[in-house]
């Protein structure tokens, strides 16, 4: 099925997405210098590198490879809810792309769970990483050693300097599951609104993380768009996973990102958790199909593969 996947992003890959360029600055000797963007690499899963001004932000660490990629419970299989799912290995399904991750400044966790923090990027990455993680994981987090994790809570903000810009980040609701007691089963996550700025050009994004698109998730997001400007990319978490067991369905399939895309109304769209590992369910190609006649512009990069907005 990969195989087919991979065909797909290369003929829906859709170039340079340099959506609202700025006008590049001239200065007082007359050099023009270039306008800020915004560099985005998907690297599978729900990991991203997200590159602003020299300043280096990975989502969701997964770095395990090959057929024991992560270690988790399956959600995907039948299981007994009091006693938990199967321990097993999962599989990538994809190479994981070679990237330069020696020099981060931060990185943005959604959840804990280990098919979003993988046991290989939390034995290598640095544990004195600066690392933003939702609350009910901070303890875990530290306990194991991540003597730089803050928590944030849902509608709080934090804000970084980026060369002569600057970076928002801003928690939103997460919700695992549109059923509330599987939710608080599940834990509560974060997504993250995101805004590049600097001078008069700015970049608005909202990371989901893996929630469903419920009333109070895009009631957080609409306020932050009203307030702070126009959602520029929504890059939502798919895989339609979990629909076959007991917890039911823990990510978004093509409808529902469909839905909160209607609801948000971006200019572009960046689907990422999907093809990447066999914990997904929905190919990628059911959003391509959904996507047909909407207003937002979908991208659809291969892995690895670097987008300038």
């Amino acid at each position: 099925m990969h195989h087919y996947l991979s065909a797909l992003c290369l003929s829906l890959f859709l170039g340079s997405a340099d959506l609202l360029a700025a006008e590049p600055a001239t200065t007082e000797a007359g050099a023009v210098s270039p306008p800020p963007q915004l560099s985005i690499t998907w690297l599978g899963g729900p990991t991203m590198l997200l590159e602003f001004n020299g300043f280096r932000l990975l989502t969701d660490p997964m770095l395990g490879s090959g057929q024991h990629a992560f270690i988790m419970g399956d959600p995907n299989e039948p299981f007994d809810l009091k006693r938990g799912p199967n321990i097993k290995e999962h599989a990538r399904l994809t190479a994981l792309p070679e990237t330069d991750l020696s020099q981060l400044d931060l990185l943005l966790l959604s959840h804990a769970h280990e098919d979003h923090f993988d046991q290989q990027a939390q034995s290598q990455l640095d544990k004195g990483l600066p690392l933003l993680v939702p609350e009910h994981d901070l303890g875990a987090l530290q306990a194991k050693g991540f003597t730089a994790a803050q928590s944030l809570a849902w509608q709080q903000s934090l804000e970084y300097q980026a060369g002569a810009g600057h970076i928002r980040i801003t928690a939103v609701a997460a919700h695992h599951s549109a059923d509330p007691a599987i939710d608080t089963l599940l834990g509560a996550g974060n997504g993250y609104w995101l805004e590049f700025s600097q001078g008069s050009w700015s970049k608005r994004l909202y990371w989901t993380g893996d929630t469903m698109p419920v009333g109070a998730v895009l009631t957080q997001v609409q306020t932050l768009a009203d307030s702070r400007g126009a959602l520029d990319i929504l890059v939502p978490h798919l895989g339609r996973v979990g629909t076959p067991g007991p917890l039911g369905q823990i990510s978004m399939g093509a409808s529902d990102v469909v839905d909160m895309a209607r609801a948000l109304q971006p200019e572009r769209l960046l689907p990422i958790h999907h093809s990447s590992y066999a914990l997904y369910l929905e190919p990628i190609s059911v959003l391509a199909e959904a996507s047909a006649g909407e207003d937002y512009q979908l991208d659809l990069p291969q892995e690895g593969v670097t987008l300038h907005y």
